[in-house]
């Protein structure tokens, strides 16, 4: 079995894995400098419910679309660990995983999300073996204080690394262009081209729920 010096894992729902997804990818790469980085879509967040219309195996797809010719300095895994492993998805059971394979775990959150990591299942045992890298929204300083305030107290506490990427333009989401294409507005610019088509050959994210982001 391959075993990494550092991985970097990259989670979320991404549905669908869209361009801001790509410059948060590349920050947080150039930042951290680790040797593979693991894209990982979630099976079922334990903050939130699904309802986006695509399955499992289309996020995987336009992940991998995405990211097939993307050139960032390391190797890229797309993996289906969280959805094969079933059930909520918990970060430290996956990344219990991947320290089966690397001497050390990064995980990349918004500032939002480090303002509640210490409310995480068994976050106490995760924030003991992972680094933390942080990203917070270009133009938006409303968590700046109690972010600082956080990332100091959690590595007092735990001995956490925290490491602060560059931001990258929020303009873009998931929910905003689930939106757009049940509004038959132009996806172009904001997804890679291959995934635009597909998206529409699958007829996806055409009605429903579009509350997740």
């Amino acid at each position: 079995m391959k075993k990494y010096n550092k991985l970097a894992m990259f989670g979320g729902t991404f549905s669908p894995f869209h361009n801001g997804h790509i410059a948060a990818l590349k920050a947080y790469v150039e930042t951290v400098s680790p040797d593979v980085v693991y894209i990982i879509p979630t099976a079922i967040p334990p903050h939130k419910c699904r309802s986006d219309s695509a399955t499992d195996e289309q996020r995987l797809k336009m992940i991998q679309m995405s990211v097939e010719n993307l050139k960032i300095g390391c190797e890229i895994v797309v993996s289906d660990l969280e959805i094969a492993r079933g059930g909520k998805s918990y970060t430290i059971d996956t990344v219990e995983q991947l320290k089966k394979i690397a001497n050390s775990v990064v995980i990349y959150c918004g500032t939002d999300m480090v303002l509640t990591l210490d409310k995480w299942y068994n976050f106490k045992r995760l924030l003991s073996i992972i680094s933390v890298a942080y990203m917070q929204r270009e133009n938006d300083l409303r968590f700046d204080s109690a972010v600082k305030d956080t990332v100091e107290r959690l590595h007092i506490m735990y001995g956490t690394e925290f490491i602060a990427l560059p931001p990258v333009s929020d303009e873009i989401s998931s929910s905003m262009i689930r939106k757009m294409i049940q509004e038959k507005e132009d996806i172009t610019g904001l997804v890679d081209e291959n995934v635009a088509k597909f998206i529409y050959d699958q007829e996806l994210y055409m009605k429903g729920e579009l509350s997740e982001q």
